[in-house]
C-alpha cells in the first residue's frame, strides 16, 4: 500500500525584530476562516528545541501549513546546525512532513481504506494524507480500481465522512449512445437497476440512461439525496454498482 503525505501551502509575510519571523498561508477563504493561533510562544517554542537538541539558538521561524502554526527553530550544536520543527498549537515536535497532519487525523490509513471500499467497489491502489485548501480539512484521498477504471474518494481523515468520490474522465467514454449498445450484455432491467442504485444512496431515482463504455454495458442513474445529487454507475450486465460521483 502506498501511503503518502503532502501539504499545500502559500506564502505571506509579517516582520520580527529578534528572529526574523514569518508565516504562510493558503489562498483559501474556507482555510482563513478556520486558522489557528499559535499556542505556543516563540520562548517556548526556543525551550521545546533546546530540549530535543543541546546548543544555541540562532533563529526561530514560524510557518503555516493550511491553517496550522508550525516554528522552525534553527539551533548550532557542537556538530552543526539542526532544523527543529515544533507544532504550534500542541508544542510537540515534528520529526517528518506528515507528523503534523497525522496529529489532526482522528481515523488511521486501514480505516480510511475500509471507508473507502465500502463507498465503491474495487481495490485500493495509492492512499495519500493532505489538507485540502477547498475544504479546509485533513483529508485521505484513496484511488480505487475496478474493470480498469480509477475513482479518488476524498474522506475526512477527522469525521471519516465521505466527502467526495472522483472518476477517472479519461476511462470513461460519454460519446456512445443507446444505439452502440449490444443488447445481449443488457441482463438487468432499469428498474432492478434503480433498486441497486437507491441501495447504495438512499434517495429518490432522477434520471436512468442506458450507456456503453469501451463495449461494457452500464447504467448510469441519477439519484437525489439528503445529502446532494449523485450519479450512480451500475453493470447492465452484473449488477455490481461500477462508482458513485457526487455532484459538488
Amino acid at each position: 500500500m502506498k501511503f503518502k503525505a503532502t501539504v499545500l501551502a502559500g506564502a505571506i509575510a509579517f516582520g520580527s525584530a529578534a528572529y526574523g519571523v514569518h508565516a504562510m498561508g493558503t489562498n483559501s477563504e474556507e482555510a482563513n476562516k478556520n486558522t489557528q493561533s499559535a499556542k505556543i510562544s516563540i520562548d517556548e517554542a526556543k525551550s521545546i528545541a533546546l530540549k530535543e537538541v543541546d546548543g544555541k539558538v540562532t533563529d526561530v521561524d514560524q510557518d503555516r501549513e493550511g491553517p496550522y502554526v508550525i516554528y522552525e527553530v534553527e539551533v548550532q550544536t557542537q556538530n552543526g546546525e539542526k532544523d527543529i520543527e515544533i507544532n504550534g498549537q500542541t508544542g510537540k515536535v515534528l520529526k517528518d512532513e506528515d507528523d503534523l497532519l497525522k496529529e489532526q487525523a482522528k481515523i488511521t490509513a486501514q480505516e480510511a481504506e475500509t471507508i473507502a471500499l465500502g463507498k465503491v467497489s474495487g481495490e485500493m491502489t495509492d492512499l495519500d494524507l493532505d489538507y485540502d485548501d477547498r475544504t479546509a480539512k485533513v483529508v485521505y484521498e484513496v484511488e480505487v480500481t475496478h474493470n480498469g477504471l480509477e475513482q479518488e474518494v476524498k474522506i475526512d481523515a477527522v469525521t471519516g465522512d465521505v466527502l467526495h468520490v472522483q472518476k477517472d474522465e479519461d476511462d470513461r467514454d460519454d460519446d456512445r449512445d443507446d444505439d452502440s449498445i449490444n443488447s445481449s450484455q443488457v441482463k438487468v432491467t432499469a428498474q432492478k437497476a434503480e433498486s441497486i442504485a437507491l441501495k447504495e444512496v438512499d434517495g429518490e431515482v432522477v434520471s436512468t440512461e442506458l450507456d456503453e463504455d469501451d463495449g461494457v454495458a452500464l447504467y448510469e442513474i441519477e439519484v437525489q439525496s439528503n445529502k446532494g445529487e449523485a450519479e450512480v454507475t451500475v453493470s447492465a450486465t452484473t449488477g455490481d454498482v461500477i462508482e458513485v460521483e457526487w455532484d459538488d
